[in-house]
């Protein structure tokens, strides 16, 4: 596994970067900060950690490797930020799509450099270690030991025990000094009770007949397993996937958050198993937090990291993972959003809105926020209980009433629900009775209804879905209200409530009709039969909601191909959800089905009559069971992409005027919408008449075609637009295309021409239609010899006549003296002149030795040979070579080529 472990190591020295930079907002801590002076922040106490579960303190050494301090943005900046997001999601602002990086996010909404550092210094003045610093400057962690949270916030840390697990938590509401009281909102990592992963349901035992598991198919008699191409088929993906270019996730990012460690095998077994490009998860452990261990998270990692990527095929996915210590899932995602690692975030995890500490709801809301005005998208399940979220799956009974999943019920996430297939007893109809290359046997789309397996008899799973109305609470506890109903929230089926519904999209989720394969735990070792063998069938919303990020993600690169935005990232997608129901093919109303559970009499909601349930029925148009429907991939893809259409279009062509015979012209194709800056995509014809001779693929508007006219004269040439189910289709005004052609001439041609003269023959052009410069090239010529032809240019009409030159060259020749034969060579004289003026110069007793030194140095020089033989030498230039050539010329115009010959003679 990867880790950032590392990276802890330098925290505090990027904090200290950061706490000296320029502060650009308002100090809030304006008194020194007296820890004798403390204000309790109300509702700071887990839910869970109660007396009937108390277990003791804990070992004062007891240590807290990573405790995060939440701040609070100011009314005044919270004011600020919910504008600047309706303005990110307003198509007619100037800060549309207009997301903040992290450090623009902090100079505007977090707190000042100074206050950071204020509460920097109070931490290690209490004995604390820093860990991180936030880059939104919205949270600061440290590490310490229970005695120090004790002396520093005056709560103990206990022991606790439910339902038979150990954890720890703070066993009082904590207090801060009075100082700080105004700009701490609360605490995480103080505890390690886990948000719940949604729905990893195995397949229910007994369904199958023995025999299955040896067999190989993931097709068997009226049983169905899903494979990734079952998925691509079943929701239209594959138009998408199979396209020019592919839009599979190339050039996009997902972020998945876990709470478990993971074997990178399993993932890399499901892929090859199913003919998926090799492409491991990029694992980072959140700095600060310990080991997450293989936990039993494991799978649910191992469900959300496949499939996403089952998917998006070549998006570059993201495995945020973080102990349970020190917040688990949650500071996965509170990581992730703070360093802005991908635009799309999913989050298999989460508690009824009743089990929420207090106050636990408003440390959550500003991730989202946050991540919202980066531009992120954030993808969560609705739950596995059905109608009864504080229900755990699997009880035979609901006891503690109607109850919704959050953070999929916060108006800031994308909240996935589950359907079930019903094709009834038509199962040949939509699957075939054998597995594809790559596993997929699913034929096409297959009908729907909510998910609900509880009626089979292994206790409640179903698809999450209901009504806010517990996301926030006094500090006794007592809930005092749901989310509001957002602006967005609106259309046919929509509850006319004041609250925020859940879901707002669904797909495929029951582990029993039809499961989901997966690799998890060394399941796939013996390939993906291993899986099956292994009961690794899996379902719940757990799944459905990373399919859909991966569906996002196919759609962010889709309008980056489109030039639609320029980079990655939608932020929160709901308000143009609602606004897609409107348009037809986009989403698969799904009329039946329910998430009625059963629940024991005198609980809350439960009816006094039998029968004793509760829950919702699916219905026309939006509804508490599956929300808006599942998606149509291709179309959901492509009209997102550009909503309000259909838009009408205005198709232009480019063509050249005229065209050789036979010849391949190319011809640029423009389809452009009358109305909105949205660019069409789809195909283009080109057309010769009524006959089509050419097509193309439209991108960024745009195609170019190479085609062939035959025929000599004009061609009428039009290009159409299909249209798709954004832009209306449109055709081209009308391009006159002239076909011409041309002779060259005589064939062939004589001329005789003594070197060192000049000849020429005249050739003759004789147009038919064409019209422009004609140029002209020779070869064949010989050696030093021209061979040219000026350009001409033709009316179309009157022959126009092409005169060749042929220059040929005169032999030549030089005489020149050898050197060594008439004097003494230049290179000589540097040394015979001093050797001469040292004789003179020397002494009379060495003076004869020196002259006899001269005397054989002009011997030598006397005996040297010639250089260039005897008395002289002649460089010659033989000239252009006599005898008979074959030269070609060739004329070029309109894209034709014609050639003529010529038969010199070249003489004396």
């Amino acid at each position: 596994m990867y880790s950032l472990r590392s990276f802890a190591a330098g925290v505090p020295l990027l904090l200290l970067a950061s706490i000296l930079s320029f502060a650009q907002q308002s100090d809030r801590i304006v008194a020194a900060i007296d820890s004798s002076q403390m204000t309790t922040l109300a509702g700071t106490t887990p839910r869970l950690a109660r007396s009937e579960n108390d277990q003791g303190a804990v070992d004062p050494s007891f240590r807290m490797p990573a405790v995060t301090m939440v701040l609070k943005t100011t009314p005044a900046q919270q004011a600020a930020l919910q504008k600047l997001l309706a303005q990110q999601m307003d198509p007619k602002s100037p800060h549309f799509r207009k997301w903040l990086t992290p450090q623009q996010f902090a100079d505007r909404f977090g707190v000042s450099h100074n206050d950071m550092r204020t509460i920097s210094n109070w931490l290690q003045s209490q004995g604390f270690t820093i860990v991180q610093a936030a880059n939104g400057r919205n949270w600061i962690s440290f590490s310490g030991t229970a005695a120090q949270v004790q002396n520093a916030f005056h709560a103990e840390i206990h022991h606790y025990q439910v339902s038979g697990e150990d954890y720890f938590a703070n066993s009082a509401d904590l207090s801060v000094p009075n100082a700080l009281a105004s700009i701490v909102s609360g605490f995480r990592g103080l505890n390690d009770f886990r948000w719940k992963p949604m729905g990893v349901k195995p397949v229910l035992p007994g369904e199958f007949f023995p025999s299955f598991v040896m067999h190989p198919d993931y097709t068997f008699g009226t049983s169905h397993f899903l494979a990734p191409d079952d998925i691509a088929t079943i929701y239209n993906l594959t138009p998408l996937l199979t396209s020019n270019p592919k839009i599979d996730g190339t050039g996009t990012s997902m972020v998945i958050t876990g709470q478990s460690d993971i074997t990178l095998t399993d993932i890399r077994q499901f892929r090859s198993g199913f003919g998926l490009a090799a492409k491991d998860p990029q694992v980072i452990l959140v700095p600060g937090s310990p080991d997450a261990g293989h936990t039993g998270d494991e799978v649910e990692a191992d469900l959300d990291l496949e499939w996403a990527g089952a998917v998006a095929r070549n998006s570059n996915i993201i495995y945020v993972n973080a102990s349970t210590q020190i917040g688990g899932v949650l500071a996965s995602t509170q990581y992730a959003v703070d360093q802005n690692l991908a635009p799309i975030i999913n989050f298999s995890f989460g508690l009824c809105e009743a089990d929420l500490q207090p106050g636990g709801v408003a440390q959550v809301e500003p991730i989202l926020l946050q991540a919202q005005s980066l531009g992120i998208s954030f993808f969560a399940s609705s739950g596995d209980s059905g109608a009864a979220d504080c229900d755990n799956p699997g009880i035979g009974s609901a006891t503690h009433g109607l109850a919704v999943n959050y953070p999929a019920s916060s108006p800031e996430a994308t909240g996935v629900g589950g359907t079930e297939f019903n094709e009834g007893s038509n199962s040949s109809t939509y699957w075939n009775s054998t597995n594809g290359t790559n596993g997929g046997s699913a034929k096409s789309y297959i009908p729907e209804v909510g998910w609900n397996d509880t009626p089979l008899g292994f206790g409640i799973a179903g698809t999450g879905g209901g009504v806010s109305d517990c996301a926030f609470s006094n500090s006794s506890g007592v809930c005092t209200g749901g989310f509001a109903k957002p602006v967005w929230q609106t259309g046919p089926g929509v509850p006319n409530d004041s609250v925020r519904d859940e879901p707002d999209v669904s797909l495929t989720a029951s582990a029993d009709h039809d499961g989901y394969i997966l690799c998890t735990q060394g399941s796939c070792a013996n390939g993906i039969n291993g899986a099956i063998q292994n009961n690794s069938i899996v379902g719940g919303t757990s799944a459905s909601s990373p399919v859909f990020a991966g569906i996002v993600a196919l759609l962010n690169q889709y309008m980056l191909s489109q030039g639609t935005i320029n980079t990655a990232g939608l932020g929160l997608i709901n308000p143009t959800l609602y606004e897609l129901a409107a348009f037809p093919g986009v989403y698969h109303d799904v009329t039946g089905g329910n998430n009625i559970v059963p629940c024991t009499q005198g609980t809350p909601d439960c009816p006094t009559n039998p029968p004793r349930q509760y829950g919702y029925n699916a219905g026309v148009g939006y509804d508490l069971v599956t929300g808006l429907g599942s998606v149509d991939g291709n179309v959901f893809v492509t009209t997102f992409a550009c909503p309000g259409g259909p838009f009408d279009t205005a198709t232009s062509l480019n063509a050249p005027t005229q065209i050789g015979v036979g010849a391949t012209g190319s011809f640029t194709v423009t389809v452009a919408p009358t109305s909105g800056s949205c660019t069409p995509s789809g195909t283009v014809n080109l057309l010769d008449g009524a006959t089509q001779i050419g097509t193309g693929t439209l991108s960024n508007g745009s195609a170019t075609i190479s085609a062939t006219l035959n025929g000599l004269g004009d061609h009428s040439i039009s290009a159409t637009y299909a249209g798709s189910s954004t832009f209306n289709g449109s055709t081209s005004p009308t391009v006159t295309v002239t076909v011409v052609d041309f002779t060259f001439g005589p064939p062939t041609s004589s001329i005789s021409i003594a070197r060192g003269q000049t000849g020429q023959v005249t050739l003759t052009i004789t147009p038919n239609g064409i019209t422009g410069p004609i140029t002209f090239t020779c070869t064949g010529s010989p050696a030093e010899s021209t061979c040219t032809a000026a350009t001409v240019t033709s009316d179309g009409t009157n022959p126009v006549n092409a005169t060749v030159n042929i220059t040929t060259k005169a032999p030549s020749g030089m005489m020149m003296m050898s050197r060594s034969s008439s004097r003494i060579p230049g290179p000589l004289y540097a040394l015979l002149l001093p050797g001469i003026f040292g004789v003179v110069s020397l002494g009379k007793s060495r003076r004869r030795f020196a002259l006899l030194g001269l005397l054989l140095l002009l011997a030598l020089v006397a005996l040297m040979p010639a250089c260039g033989g005897g008395g002289g030498s002649s460089n010659n230039d033989p000239g252009t070579p006599t005898g008979n050539f074959n030269l070609t010329v060739t004329a070029s115009g309109a894209g034709l080529s014609k050639t003529a010959g010529i038969a010199l003679t070249v003489t004396q």
